[in-house]
């Protein structure tokens, strides 16, 4: 007996008594019975709910000390315990296991040769026992912990001559015959050994060495033959007893799938068509988890097929040779075969009915829809996109090869056919993602098989489901239905009631499920839409003709169709009778009906327009034909029909439809070509609409209805501005002056909402003014007319009466009382809003103008340029330096009086907390559901339902906590845009010598920034200092040195400042004990995280601008001004490039991603130029250069700069923020060359920079980013590099920090290394024992690998919070 080998010495402590560490060879202590008794005692009490808290830890002290100190004896113990017939057997023998598995996994290595072939005796006895019965294998922790004991033991046998467990696995796999009752338990468990081992060598792989794994495959390979038939025998004997041994079935088809997800298809090939037979044939048995089984191996099959087929194509592509062997040809006869099994109407058929249609009951539905019934339907999606992909490389594959079998041709032209028309048949399935699915494969077909858009009836049957699918949910779970007699309806509310049943299976909520899915769902929906349409416009000119006529027969049926419904939708829509109407469920599903016929029409129009009726297509003549083609007279005579049907048609019954009929009458601009007076129509519709509800607005009447108006008429009228600018010119001189009114008039809202912030995507005061310049500069640039900057002045005006009236104070305090931040509430409310919304406009307002005469700065001419400049000056200096100072203040103790009544109101705002997390799940539902649009056409679909508890969920602090986040974020977005616009601004003196530079950086910058929290400091870095940096640039003016210097005096200070900050921010993070995350709440050091890592990066962006040319970061830069952008792109309009409405996952303009951190993907070209001088140079700035002369001169200022750059750079590297080291890898090497070049030729000067406190800053670096293999490369190299460059002067010092940093340091190879750069010294030998850069890096990292190989993890040595995985593609953003 094991016991008896094992068992050989005395044993005399006291039940859960101390017992001191030793080695096996030292064990004083045997097997005793009574010593067991004590271990079952031990594990009792350890698992008994009444046992004391004190008792507990006792027992679980004495079995864990055991457990680490006495290996054999717990082994003895283990398989004692698995004899155990008792009361408590379930729990002795998971016990028992457990230390059997867990002296198998940790102690493995301490048991001899002899102990070790005993455990596996053992344990296979005990496998092969009368003890493995059905009682003691039933629970499942037993069984799972029984096979991985084994799979434990193959892992470490691999690296023995024979790996003994996996080849007596494979004997007891081939040995089983029969079925039956007193082997079926062990079979189970050799099918769980199999399914495990598999599972560990793909899904986890990472957690097993590359080399183990690769072992274990080697010796998988050599014994498939004889598993692979085993196993798929057994699955078929299974078949007959699956009644009686459903677990057992189960099993076994789990574990043919792990073999197929990684093993070669070749294996599987000759068992092709019986393995899709015996598949198909499970997934016709009543039991759901063997469907769900069967289906995990079908799709796998269906995978490894295909990329079989995939890598053959490629190899072939790339080779002609091998396309040309027999072996390439296709095989029809198995290709018939295998299509007949997965797409035969038998198997479509059986789909159907199993999945798709399990019943018409909706009780019975609930039933149905469970977790292995969801999954067997997402396997489905997945299986018919993969077969859609499979069906096209099989129609790419004929089309390159001579099929002379018409037979196959006709039966794979047939199956397709049936193919789409099952995807079309699950659009409307009530499973969103499986009807998601069915749309990304006919998406696939679509795009690859043009030939689909001559099919009228497939193209028609896929618009009409999308206009279904688009508002698929709509009613509440909870609604009932009393409008019984409307069938449409009743059949809808039938449709949607089984949607609800999936949604609220897997989502907690209606309105979890609303944000986190149906959002993505109409968001692929709008991208086929756009897609599908377009491929009706093929690209290239020389497709023939008669395809461009069945296109555009296929696209006019399409057209025509759409504006008979939309016709049939006016008609349909009543007039607002009275509440209980406009309330009804039949209004309701109206409204959402035309958002969701308005997003599908819109979609179609804007492609249509883009491709026949946009100036800048470049093919005039495909154009035009094309053009012919589809307007026909007939189709003008229909499209004018429906045009002067809309606008005659006004709607009451809800805001939202009258929201989508000013947007129709935009997007249908382009056909008033054929009837002028339409547009005249048109223009008057919009405006006059603005006008009337903004009277209503300024009256104080249905504020919220006005706001959606004024939005929507906006909105639409700005579409026309961008898209049919020339078309609007027409009107300018009636046109302007009308807009400049309504603008002025948006200044006078007094009674508005509770909003106080301007939300940039849906503000009409923006979108008018962006209407109104767009059509001036339109005039600027190509009339030239200097006459019409009074037409510029008449835009600024309004913002600057706004800002006298509200900056008239000249310190904090009256600021503060006039904006009643302290909610003293001593001037009514609606007065206090009325200032804060205009302050907030006027300087949004001032925000776009700035931004859009910059973009269209190079097409004026340089007097226009200039005037326009002068104009905007005042407002910088009288009164953006001046709210930028209060904003600064507020935060100030010492210039704050209200400091302490005002600090709640200054920290994050919920919306920063919001985007610094990357999530946008705030408590405003309002928010929360879906938006339909980026300029919002309706408000969401779910918000219908919860419309009327809105205003109540944002609290007044809240709502001004993200009023002042909003102050401070424009003003410091204008300061930076206003040296972008304006470069003399860098030059312009005041009051005689006085430059403007000296004094603005003091009030606005410098004066405060000690008390700046870093959240606010982050902002004043992205939107101000970035953008201040970038821009300088150096005039050929008679004072350029003077300011040159002003601006090195500056960085000098500045970056001497930040990298301070940062250092003990850094360190501050590193060091800290951070609390756990509260109840749903996210704790402020996790934000504080996310605020340090993009300060820095801010930070090394400044620097990088400081250092090199703009034009050389061009490409990098173009999301330098990432929230900048992605506003003026919803400002825009749309601008040639997007369609009326576009889904934004239920994220507003308000909640911009907080940065775009995928820009160094887009960099490469300049990270890549290392560490090599025979790389190409990058050339720095006029700045940059200006400084290295000054330095060369033995200029203080400079060469402090310089060296502090330097330093800035060598110690970027030890933040755990890879990014930074990314982007100064590149150039530490040659700015360090460049500074030591120019020390060395001055005369009486000295370094000014610690060589030692550098090269420790390189070693730390390194330690940090062990893990990140990318960037450990290029640090070894960077290392090597400056070792050669320093050693000449500073040996000593580098010496001393590798033998203080690395233990155990190789001082041989060190020395070897020293002594072959000294020899590189001599030119004669230089180029003969030149050092290669592989060479330097091996040696590098030879003498470095007790730090690279030490088990530490730096981020965990010093307490750092990984909430944040900081590698080289970290991007933090919103979901």
């Amino acid at each position: 007996m094991m016991i008896d080998q094992l068992s050989k010495t005395n044993y005399s402590n006291d039940l859960f008594g101390e017992q001191t560490p030793k080695k096996i060879a030292q064990e004083t202590i045997m097997f005793t019975n009574e010593l067991f008794q004590r271990v079952i005692a031990a594990v009792l009490c350890s698992f008994n709910p009444t046992t004391s808290n004190h008792d507990k830890q006792y027992a679980l002290k004495f079995l864990e000390d055991l457990k680490e100190n006495h290996p054999l004896i717990c082994l003895t113990i283990g398989f004692e315990l698995l004899k155990q017939q008792t009361n408590n057997d379930s729990l002795l023998h998971h016990y028992g296991i457990h230390l059997i598995e867990s002296i198998v996994k940790h102690k493995w290595n301490l048991l001899k040769p002899d102990e070790k072939n005993l455990v596996k005796e053992q344990l296979f006895i005990l496998i092969k026992s009368s003890c493995l019965n059905q009682t003691f294998m039933d629970p499942i922790y037993i069984r799972n912990s029984l096979a991985r004991c084994l799979v434990e033991m193959i892992k470490r046998d691999c690296f023995d001559k024979v790996n003994t467990t996996l080849e007596e696995i494979v004997l007891m796999t081939q040995s089983f015959g029969q079925i039956e009752e007193n082997n079926s338990t062990q079979l189970e468990l050799i099918l769980l050994v199999y399914r495990f081992l598999n599972e560990e060598l793909t899904i986890y792989a990472q957690s097993i060495q590359i080399h183990r794994r690769r072992q274990i495959l080697n010796q998988l390979q050599k014994r498939l033959n004889d598993i692979l038939p085993c196993l798929i025998r057994i699955s078929n004997d299974l078949f007959v007893q699956t009644e009686q041994r459903e677990r057992l079935t189960q099993t076994c088809l789990l574990a043919v799938n792990s073999f197929l997800l990684w093993v070669e298809y070749n294996h599987f090939e000759q068992y092709e068509n019986f393995l899709c037979e015996l598949f198909l044939k499970f997934f016709q048995l009543n039991s759901v988890k063997l469907r769900h089984a069967s289906f995990e191996c079908l799709l796998s099959l269906v995978n490894k097929r295909l990329a079989k087929r995939q890598l053959q194509q490629q190899q072939q592509q790339r080779n002609k040779r091998i396309a040309l062997l027999p072996s390439a040809a296709l095989n029809c006869q198995q290709e018939k075969l295998f299509l007949n099994y997965l797409l035969g109407d038998s198997t479509l058929e059986m789909f159907y009915r199993l999945l798709l249609s399990p019943t018409d009951s909706i009780e019975q539905l609930r039933t149905i829809v469970t977790n292995d019934h969801l999954n067997c339907l997402k396997m489905l999606g997945q299986l018919l996109v993969k077969l859609a992909n499979y069906l096209l490389q099989l129609f790419h594959q004929l089309a390159t090869q001579s099929i002379d079998d018409d037979q196959f041709l006709t039966f794979a032209n047939e199956r397709t056919r049936s193919f789409l028309q099952f995807l079309l048949l699950l659009n409307q399935h009530p499973f969103h993602l499986l009807s998601l699915n069915s749309y990304q494969a006919l998406n696939a077909f679509i795009i690859r098989q043009p030939t689909l858009l001559s099919n009228e009836q497939f193209c028609l049957k896929l618009v009409e489901n999308l206009k279904q699918s688009l508002h698929r949910v709509h009613f509440s779970s909870s609604t009932v239905l009393t409008e019984t007699d409307n069938e449409v309806l009743k059949k809808q509310f039938t449709q949607n009631q089984q949607c609800y049943i999936y949604a609220l299976y897997e989502y907690d909520s209606e309105e979890q499920f609303f944000w986190k899915f149906f959002s993505q769902y109409r968001t692929e929906l709008q991208k086929l839409i756009k897609s599908f349409i377009g491929m009706f416009f093929p690209e290239t000119t020389a497709e023939r003709s008669i395809v461009i006529e069945t296109n555009m027969s296929c696209l006019k049926s399409i057209l025509q169709s759409l504006l008979a419904c939309l016709e049939s939708l006016v008609q349909r829509t009543p007039n607002k009778t009275d509440n209980q109407m406009s309330t009804s469920l039949s209004s309701i599903y109206l409204i959402i009906e035309w958002e969701a016929f308005y997003l599908l029409i819109d979609h179609v129009l804007f492609i249509v327009r883009k491709e026949l009726f946009s100036s800048s297509t470049l093919t005039i003549k495909s154009q035009l034909k094309m053009e012919e083609l589809l307007m026909t007279t007939t189709m003008k005579e229909q499209f004018l029909r429906t045009l002067r049907f809309l606008l005659q048609f006004t709607p009451n019954l809800s805001e939202h439809i009258h929201g989508h009929v000013l947007n129709l009458l935009s997007v249908m601009f382009f056909i008033t070509q054929h009837d002028p007076s339409l547009s005249i129509q048109i223009i008057q519709r919009l405006l006059t609409t603005f006008q009337l509800y903004q009277q209503q607005s300024i009256a104080g009447t249905n504020v919220n209805e006005c706001e959606i108006m004024q939005t929507q008429a906006s909105n639409a009228f700005l579409y026309l501005c961008k898209n049919f600018t020339i078309k609007m010119i027409d009107y300018y001189s009636e046109l302007f002056p009308f807009l400049c009114q309504l603008y002025k008039d948006e200044f006078q809202i007094t009674k508005t909402s509770l909003s106080i912030t301007i939300d940039e995507s849906s503000c009409p005061a923006l979108k008018l003014l962006d209407a109104a310049q767009t059509l001036l500069y339109y005039k600027l640039i190509h009339d030239n007319d200097s006459t019409q900057l009074e037409a510029f002045y008449e835009l600024v005006k309004p913002i600057y009466e706004t800002l006298v009236t509200s900056l008239t104070v000249d310190s904090l305090t009256p600021f503060i009382q006039y904006l009643d931040l302290c909610t003293n509430e001593t001037i009514d409310m609606n007065i206090i809003r009325h200032r804060r919304r205009n302050l907030m406009l006027a300087l949004h307002c001032l925000c776009l103008l700035i931004r859009y005469s910059k973009q269209q700065q190079q097409q004026l001419n340089a007097i226009l340029r200039s005037k326009i400049a002068i104009c905007l000056r005042p407002i910088l200096f009288d009164y953006i330096i001046k709210v930028t100072q209060f904003c600064n203040q507020l935060y100030d103790q010492q210039m704050n009086p209200f400091y302490e009544t005002l600090k709640n109101h200054l920290t994050y705002s919920e919306t920063e907390k919001q985007l610094y997390l990357g999530t946008y799940e705030s408590n405003n539902m309002a928010k929360a559901t879906i938006t339909s649009t980026t300029i919002p056409s309706s408000l969401p679909v779910s918000f219908i339902r919860f419309q009327l508890n809105v205003t109540s969920t944002i609290q007044d602090d809240q709502r001004l906590r993200d009023y002042l986040h909003r102050l401070f974020d424009i003003c410091y977005q204008i300061n930076g845009m206003f040296f972008a616009h304006d470069p003399e601004l860098y030059y312009l003196k005041m009051n005689g010598e006085n430059y403007f530079l000296t004094s603005f950086l003091q009030k606005i910058l410098f004066e405060n920034l000690n008390t700046l929290p870093s959240f606010r400091l982050r902002i004043v870095l992205r939107h101000f200092c970035r953008s201040f940096v970038e821009h300088f640039c150096s005039m050929e003016k008679l004072d350029k040195e003077i300011i040159n210097e002003l601006f090195l005096s500056f960085l000098d200070i500045f970056f001497s400042y930040m990298q301070q900050r940062l250092t003990t921010m850094w360190n501050n993070l590193l060091t800290a004990t951070f609390v756990n995350f509260q109840q749903g709440e996210c704790i402020d050091e996790v934000i504080e995280e996310c605020v340090c890592v993009l300060l820095t990066r801010d930070f090394v962006d400044i620097i990088r601008y400081f250092i090199y040319k703009p034009t050389l970061l061009a490409q990098a830069n173009s999301l330098s001004c990432g929230i900048k952008q992605k506003k003026t792109k919803a400002m825009n309009g749309h601008h040639h490039g997007e369609s009326m409405c576009e889904e934004t996952n239920g994220i507003n303009g308000e909640t911009d991603p907080i940065d775009e951190w995928d820009e160094q993907t887009t960099n490469n070209n300049i990270c890549n130029k290392l560490l090599n001088g025979s790389q190409e140079k990058m050339e720095y700035s006029d700045l940059f250069n200006y400084m290295i002369k000054l330095a060369r001169q033995n200029s203080s200022v400079a060469l402090r700069l310089f060296s502090y750059v330097i330093k800035t750079l060598f110690e970027c590297l030890t933040f755990p923020d890879a990014y930074c080291v990314n982007r100064f890898l590149p150039i530490i090497l040659p700015l360090t060359k460049l500074y030591m070049d120019i020390i060395d030729k001055l005369v009486n000067s000295f370094s000014l920079l610690d060589i030692k406190l550098l090269f420790q800053y390189l070693l730390k670096g390194l330690e940090r980013h062990n893990e990140n293999e990318g960037v450990n490369t290029n640090m070894i190299s960077l290392i090597g590099h400056i070792y050669e460059l320093w050693h000449n002067q500073y040996q000593t010092q580098l010496d001393l920090v590798l033998h203080q940093t690395v233990p155990q340091l190789n001082v041989e190879l060190l020395n070897t290394y020293k002594t072959r750069l000294s020899s590189n010294n001599n030119e004669n030998q230089r180029k003969s024992q030149q050092i290669t850069e592989r060479e330097r890096r091996d040696t590098i990292k030879n003498l470095l690998n007790p730090i690279l190989l030490s088990p530490m993890s730096s981020n965990k040595q010093e307490g750092f919070n990984g909430t944040i995985p900081f590698n080289q593609s970290t991007i933090i953003t919103t979901l």
